[in-house]
């Protein structure tokens, strides 16, 4: 190293006074003895020069400087100052010079040398560990000046980054390293090594509670043949501690108000490549819930007012049943518009008997009313889309509930990161103001995906859309998608709010070809939709579609795939040509739509149902005469853990006054990963013979009839395999099938397949042909929550399987099933 770089680092740093100047007749030069210096003492510092100071700013300088222009020259109050400069661990050298310019006056000169700059900081050894990772935990900033003090504290914070990984084995050193005489580059040099992984976590003294239910609980686990994937099994000191309070709340929640944690012996093997874990714990008494009252502010009020309070005399005491206790009273109160309302929970333990008495003091406070609402944050987003999202008003009385549902109404938007509602106390004792802060997100978005599903062959799809269109609220998005079963062309625009009402206006175009075993079923045209909100949760809509229909035996796709089953039909069969008819369909359809849901695109709890009633006919000048009903339920609720279960009921019927019949094109084909797994797509459902004209009487082709009526059943638990890369599993069990209603077909006993199994029989006969023609199947599959969206891979088993059925169907999709 050179001359610059030994000063630095063998701290070769140090304080003269090295003269004092005294310039009197003739400029003669004296030594800095204390005879001298004492001669100018008390003598007045007539002003204060600093010199060699380049990035220590002159009135930082000034700032801790004792001495001031004015004062009287001391030598106590320099060796202050040199004391104080020299603390703030800019300087490798500070010298005082002395000077007399006047008589009984003096000038104070300080000359500094300062340390080294800092250019760069550079890591190098890091390859597990991302650089960004590094550079949040790092505060060094560039052309700072030099501190080793500084430079050592991020050498600890890069060191707790690592051990917070897993990576307790890692070392680390810093160098600095001279680039001239005036600047300096820090390195930091790692050397990673193996992660350190938790081989066993054992309990002490849990006698009431067992090893397994602890750790099934916290995070921190014993390592598994899958911790090469993923973060399982590493120890990490700042989840441990994480999980020390989850594991008292978990006792607490079970009577355990008692609970100690002694401290927690960590220990490295020999290797120093595993580590063992043990958690001494000393329970103490189980105890039960006592008397429950309330006192305090509450007037007249009783405590069956409260509604069902979580709490129950009697039970096991829980610290989680106290919090909601609290949270429901306060809200009872809140909602009243007592906004600053409180409830403080006093326990009294009687431990003989192991038993808490709880008293809840109420302090109500006084009424406020909504003063102002105020909206902050938004810079795209009008006001009034978020406004009217508000379910509060200036000069009502505040009430909680309106303040909750407000925010889950503007964070419905979709359009904001977060959405905050904070309050703060108005212009006197009962007004208060309601501040409401969002974060936008981004609302625009390209995308373009090429994939492949075992039942649509490869697919292409692309997309561009704009959720909060000039921030309005609009919505507006232009589809476009191949595979091989479908090419869909869609340009969608919707207003939730039309003239800023509670009516909600959508316009949909659009040309679609969907492609089927025998057929294909080409579609032009578009629809109308208003709707109004019930309530919150409740929407009615109306629509009106017109479309072109047409009935094809080409299997059609950009992407198509050829398989064995595809074969075309011949349409001109008189049994069957009434089928593949097509034509104009006019239509109006009613719905009503109830959702609770959590989450819209992953929900764990909550429920979402659609019913509606659909009608094709001559007086809205339709060609396509039907009448189509039904709907769907879909119940989710979280079991234990994060283990969810979903079910979904979904019914559809159709039927035609036309003496035709309801057309092929309408009618329900069912089958395969979309509805009933396990079995091939649209492969279920009434089935009939027909004749090829021109063969022998014998040769029979088998046709996919199509159902009026639709049953479907799913019910499926999804739990976590690797939650940290987005991958679950899941289990399921399916039901359904599709039945023919119309007599036509019955009738004609020369095409129908009856004699095969009732299941395929197109005669429908209530409620033996419902019962018999259910069928069943289960299965398993795996779900990842990828980068270019959720891909489903899933086997499905059919429980009643026929000859001609595979045993065991892998199918795999992209995007969401319920």
């Amino acid at each position: 190293m050179g001359r610059l770089s030994k000063s630095v680092m063998l701290k070769r740093f140090y304080i003269t006074i090295v003269c004092f100047i005294i310039c009197i007749a003739g400029h003669k030069q004296l030594s800095a003895d204390t005879d001298a210096f004492r001669s100018f003492q008390f003598r007045i510092i007539h002003h204060i020069t600093l010199e060699g100071n380049r990035k220590v700013e002159d009135a930082a300088i000034f700032a801790n400087l004792i001495s001031k222009t004015g004062d009287r020259l001391s030598s106590e109050s320099i060796r202050k100052d040199i004391k104080t400069l020299w603390g703030m661990d800019y300087f490798n050298d500070i010298r005082v010079y002395v000077e007399s310019v006047k008589k009984q006056k003096v000038v104070l000169k300080f000359v500094f040398e300062e340390k080294p700059s800092l250019r760069k900081v550079f890591i190098s050894g890091n390859s597990e560990v991302e650089l960004s990772d590094i550079n949040d935990v790092l505060d060094l900033k560039k052309n700072s000046i030099l501190n080793l003090t500084k430079v050592k504290e991020n050498q600890k914070k890069i060191r707790a980054l690592y051990k917070e990984k897993g990576y307790y084995l890692a070392t680390l050193e810093h160098q600095i390293r001279p680039i001239n005489d005036v600047e300096v580059d820090v390195w930091y040099l790692i050397k990673e090594r193996s992660k350190v992984e938790v081989k066993e976590i054992t309990f002490v003294g849990n006698n009431k509670i067992s090893d397994q239910e602890i750790l099934s609980v916290i995070q921190t686990k014993p390592g598994n043949f899958l911790s090469f994937l993923t973060d399982s099994g590493v120890f990490s000191g700042e989840v441990f501690q994480r999980d020390l309070l989850i594991i008292t709340a978990y006792y607490y929640d079970r009577g355990f108000i008692d609970l100690k944690i002694g401290e927690p012996n960590v220990q490295l093997s020999r290797d120093r490549q595993d580590i063992y874990v043990s958690v001494p714990i000393t329970e103490g008494k189980q105890y039960t819930v006592g008397t429950i009252d309330f006192d305090g502010d509450i007037g007249d009020d009783k405590t069956s007012d409260y509604g069902v309070i979580t709490l129950k005399e009697g039970k096991l005491f829980s610290r989680s049943d106290v919090g909601k206790t609290i949270k429901q009273v306060v809200n009872f109160y809140r909602n009243q518009g007592y906004a600053y309302a409180d409830l403080k929970p006093i326990t009294k333990k009687r431990k003989e008997a192991e038993i808490v008495d709880l008293t809840f003091r109420v302090k109500k406070g006084k009424k406020v009313y909504y003063e102002r609402i105020n909206i902050v944050g938004h810079t795209t987003t009008r006001d009034k889309v978020i406004r009217r999202e508000i379910n509060m008003l200036e000069g009502e009385l505040y009430s909680q509930a309106a303040v909750d549902l407000s925010r889950q109404r503007i964070t419905a938007l979709g359009f904001f990161e977060s959405v905050d509602i904070s309050t703060q106390k108005g212009n006197s004792d009962d007004l208060i103001e309601i501040t409401v802060e969002v974060k936008e997100r981004k609302t625009g978005g390209f995308q373009f995906g090429v994939g492949f599903s075992s039942a649509e062959g490869i697919i292409a799809q692309t997309q561009i859309s704009q959720e909060n269109l000039l921030g309005h609220g609009h919505s507006l998005s232009l589809s476009l998608q191949f595979s091989g079963l479908r090419q869909l062309f869609s340009l969608r625009f919707v207003e939730p709010h039309l003239l800023d009402t509670d009516w909600t206006f959508a316009t949909n175009l659009y040309n679609q070809v969907s492609a089927y075993d025998s057929f294909s079923r080409t579609s032009t045209g578009g629809d109308i939709t208003f709707g109004r909100f019930l309530n919150y949760r409740t929407r009615a809509f109306l629509t009106y579609k017109i479309e072109s229909v047409e009935a094809s035996n080409r299997n059609a796709g950009l992407f198509s795939l050829s398989s064995p089953s595809s074969r075309s039909i011949p349409t001109d069969i008189t049994s069957v040509a009434n089928l593949f008819r097509g034509g104009l369909t006019s239509s109006a359809r009613v719905s009503f739509r109830y959702d609770s849901r959590n989450n819209r695109l992953f929900p764990s709890d909550g429920i979402f149902q659609d019913a509606f009633f659909e009608i094709a006919d001559d007086f809205l000048f339709s060609e396509n005469i039907f009448t189509r009903y039904g709907g769907f339920i879909r119940y989710y609720r979280k079991l234990f853990g994060n283990f969810v279960l979903k079910l979904n009921a979904d019914v559809g019927v159709i039927t035609s006054r036309d003496p035709l019949g309801v057309p092929i094109t309408e009618r329900y084909l069912i089958g395969g990963i979309y509805d009933i797994r396990g079995f091939q797509p649209r492969s279920l459902g009434p089935l009939i013979l027909i004749h090829p004209s021109g063969e022998d009487a014998q040769s029979l082709i088998s046709l996919p009839l199509g159902g009026n009526l639709k049953f479907v059943w799913n019910s499926e638990i999804e739990f976590p395999i690797l939650q940290s890369l987005g991958v679950s599993g899941v289990v399921f069990f399916d039901s359904g099938n599709s039945y023919n209603l119309e007599s036509r077909y019955c009738n004609d006993r020369d095409h129908a397949l009856n004699s095969v199994s009732e299941k395929y029989n197109p005669c429908f006969r209530f409620p033996e042909s419902f019962t018999s023609g259910l069928r069943f199947s289960a299965g398993f599959g795996l779900r990842w929550q990828s980068p270019i969206g959720p891909l489903r891979f899933e086997w499905g088993i059919p429980l009643d399987r026929q000859p001609h059925e595979d045993p065991i169907v892998f199918e795999f999709a992209i995007g969401n099933f319920l």
